[in-house]
């Protein structure tokens, strides 16, 4: 894999910065494929504040009691090892939703061809995102556009906990709304404005499990058009690859796109990146 496209989220209240175009390769040296950029622009940021606020909902109707009672149960199992609180891995952190939508519409070109070529019929794949926390971008990709199914894999049983109730929370939601009479329109076009896919979205699922455990990812991700990974604080070894990638790569079907944050799913043989200032920076591969 090599990367194809870089998006560069700006820091609040300032433009953001391009990356220049620029050539990177996979572990075959001599493999480069030219890059673009896409920028995260205010309307994605307008859009994202939309998403932020109809999640901030979805999320409203979680019973955190019965969340804390499963998570107590499965470290009582023994299921979970704990890793320590000095694990950076297990930071916990939310994805901006704005940018979060560029990187979905700047993959919309690939995604529908990856599709394509997955699947002779051209129906759309799954989206996991490994490393799900809560489950608040699965909630989200399902609004953006059609998915077989849009799911998580989260290590930590009460984040895992939480994001297993948003199937149920969304549809307590829809529910709630539609026998309201305080339903502003203006709000609901905003909503599908934003999230194309608003009225219909992907169904969920959520896994617990390890991501370095490949029969845990293989089964997470089976099926998977897209992955993505908020990955700023994950392993990387000493290519400077994350470590999470040899597991990943034989689990992908040939085509799928995979969106890391910060940190490259392959070695580079350019060396590391330095262009970073000002935000965040998400890889497609």
């Amino acid at each position: 894999a090599a990367a194809l496209l870089s998006v560069v989220a700006p820091n609040r209240g300032r433009p953001a910065a391009r990356l220049p175009r620029r050539v990177a390769s996979a572990s075959n040296t001599g493999s480069g494929v030219p890059s673009s950029s896409f920028e995260v622009t205010p309307a994605h940021i307008a859009k994202g504040e939309v998403a932020r606020e109809w999640i901030a909902d979805v999320f409203e109707n979680v019973d955190y009691e019965l969340a804390l009672s499963s998570s107590d149960a499965i470290e009582a199992s023994g299921e979970y090892i704990g890793r320590g609180d000095e694990d950076e891995e297990l930071r916990y952190g939310e994805f901006d939703m704005g940018f979060f939508v560029a990187v979905v519409e700047a993959c919309e070109p690939m995604l529908a061809e990856a599709e394509r070529r997955m699947r002779p019929s051209g129906a759309p794949g799954a989206f996991v995102d490994v490393g799900s926390g809560r489950g608040q971008i699965p909630v989200l990709a399902a609004a953006l556009r059609p998915w077989s199914r849009c799911a998580g894999l989260e290590y930590v049983p009460v984040l895992h906990a939480i994001a297993e109730q948003a199937p149920t929370c969304l549809e307590k939601l829809a529910a709630s709304e539609a026998t309201r009479d305080d339903t502003d329109d203006e709000s609901r076009q905003s909503r599908m404005n934003a999230m194309p896919s608003f009225d219909s979205p992907a169904p969920l699922s959520f896994t617990r499990g390890d991501m370095y455990d490949a029969v845990a990812l293989t089964d997470a991700t089976r099926g998977a058009s897209m992955v993505f990974m908020f990955s700023t604080k994950f392993a990387t070894d000493g290519d400077g690859r994350l470590a999470v990638s040899p597991k990943l790569r034989p689990a992908l079907e040939a085509g799928a796109v995979v969106v890391t944050v910060n940190n490259e799913l392959v070695a580079r043989a350019d060396g590391p990146d330095g262009e970073r200032s000002g935000g965040s920076t998400a890889y497609v591969w």
